[in-house]
């Protein structure tokens, strides 16, 4: 007999055989549900029923050394259980660390999020009921499909978990008085919505992304400070933007001077860096301060600093290293009070920045997030582009708002720019979804209707601006209601339809 084999009698016999009927099915549990995780692999495993309340029923759990998982019902994702209770056979979902749907009510920012999740739907009358196995590594595999000893385990848990709801429901029912084994971990609710977002302000600087609240919380420190500063990110993510702030907080007197690292000639690299005396050259008639004497004070910004060539990086190093230059010609060493900003597009082993001028310039590094990981900064950026109209501001209906928070912004920044000014230029004084799509270039308002991928982008658009209106209205269904201008009842519906709990910790609208 192998030992899969003897693991299957061992919990078979603890779900069958013991004085006490209800202690025993339900010890039972943790047992059949390590086999599940053995034989999946998931890094955590849980069997949880989900009540009418929208709280979480969460029967046992275990993490990978077998453990209860603590605040297990706030490690579910709730769109992954609701869409795997809706089939008869197990649901793998793949990839759901790039999918923001897949979010779970204690997750928060920057953490590592499952890789895949696997719900097995368990059927019982009364409640939805599931096990719920997840990892934070590689792929699962593992099936249980035609597989008679993970039926026969299912068969078990199905028929202990259905006694125990049934047991419930007859009227006077309750726990054996000399019974150490709780029937359940105790239910916890979910919230309605993800974790509130929060504004976060830097200088000019404005973002919804609660990573980059953590980033600008310390950015807030480092700005009094001379320490150099390293901004990393693509394109159009407002690295400029961020450098300002940097300055305008530092309290420093000076300017803020731009140098673009990848359009200087390398003839002129140390005048435009460091100036030039007098005669110093054909032409030279008069002394010229560089780059660097002029953000005396302030903060010299080298942009695109990755684009540097070999010959400004040695200059760039050789005044870093020392923190005095001489101007071209010139005799006398002069001191540099200047704070560095370096910004860079291309980060890792396609950089081609000197480990030496890196490390010199990272000392505090800053990474922004591209707009299709912070989809409310580029709503943001659009709303603002629509206030600055010098006519009338238009109006983002919450379909295109939705659609927005949707649209992946290959272009960033510049992109949500550019729509915005396409917006104003359309002369439309309220903006819907169609509108939207068309500008973005994606679908002719004839077609909308009819292709599939748009209705797939509309369905996830739709849940978003619905979690957004709750927020916004601190959880009260009355307010939302006005905000979609919806009724109360199409909303519970939507709700229902995008598996958004209707109740939970928030207040309730009269």
């Amino acid at each position: 007999m192998s030992t899969s084999d003897v693991l299957l009698l061992k919990v078979i016999r603890e779900a069958l055989c013991s004085a006490d009927r209800t202690s025993s099915r339900l010890s039972a549990l943790p047992s059949l549900l390590g086999w599940f995780q053995e034989k999946i692999g998931g890094q955590r495993a849980s069997l949880i029923s989900s009540k009418d309340d929208g709280s979480y029923r969460v029967w046992c759990s275990r993490d990978s050394d077998g453990k209860k998982i603590k605040k297990a019902a706030g490690a579910i994702s709730h769109h992954a259980f609701q869409q795997g209770c809706k089939k008869e056979e197990p649901t793998l979902f793949s990839d759901v660390h790039l999918d923001r749907r897949f979010r779970t009510s204690s997750e928060t920012e920057g953490v590592a999020r499952s890789r895949w999740i696997l719900v097995i739907p368990i059927a019982v009358s009364g409640e939805p009921t599931a096990l719920y196995l997840d990892s934070r590594f590689g792929s699962s595999h593992a099936s249980t499909k035609d597989d008679p000893d993970a039926a026969l385990i299912l068969s078990l848990i199905e028929l202990i978990v259905d006694l125990e709801l049934k047991r419930e429901d007859v009227p006077g029912s309750e726990q054996p008085a000399n019974s150490s084994q709780k029937p359940a971990e105790k239910p916890a609710r979910i919230p309605e919505s993800p974790p509130r977002t929060v504004e976060s302000h830097f200088g000019e600087f404005t973002s919804f992304s609660a990573v980059l609240a953590v980033t600008l919380a310390e950015l807030r420190k480092i700005a009094l400070t001379k320490l150099p500063v390293f901004i990393e990110g693509e394109s159009g993510t407002g690295k400029e933007l961020l450098a300002r702030a940097i300055h305008q907080e530092s309290g420093r007197k000076g300017p803020m001077v731009v140098l673009h690292c990848g359009s200087i000639t390398e003839s002129l690299i140390e005048i435009e860096l460091f100036g030039n005396e007098k005669g110093a050259f054909t032409d030279a008639e008069t002394e010229r301060p560089g780059l660097i004497e002029n953000a005396s004070t302030g903060t010299l910004l080298l942009d695109a600093v990755d684009e540097c060539s070999p010959a400004l990086q040695a200059s760039l190093l050789r005044f870093l290293e020392s923190g005095v230059y001489r101007r071209v010609a010139g005799e006398e060493e002069r001191v540099a009070d200047v704070r560095i900003v370096a910004c860079s597009g291309v980060v890792g082993d396609d950089s081609n920045i000197r480990d030496d001028l890196y490390y010199r310039l990272a000392g505090f590094r800053a990474w922004l997030p591209p707009l299709r990981e912070r989809p409310e900064d580029a709503l943001m950026i659009v709303e603002r582009g629509l206030s600055a109209a010098t006519a009338h501001t238009p109006t983002l209906l919450p379909d295109a708002q939705a659609l927005l928070l949707s649209h992946s912004w290959p272009g960033n920044g510049w992109e949500a720019i550019h729509l915005a000014s396409r917006i104003n230029a359309s002369g439309h004084e309220i903006v819907d979804g169609t509108l939207v799509l068309e500008l973005l270039g994606k679908q002719s308002t004839g077609q909308t209707s009819a292709d599939p991928g748009i209705r797939e982008v509309l369905t996830l658009a739709e849940r978003e601006v619905i979690l957004r209106a709750l927020d916004g209205a601190d959880g009260n269904k009355s307010v939302a209601c006005k905000t979609l201008g919806i009724s109360r009842r199409t909303l519970y519906r939507r709700m229902r339809k995008h598996g958004i709990p209707l109740k939970g910790s928030t207040r309730e609208g009269s």
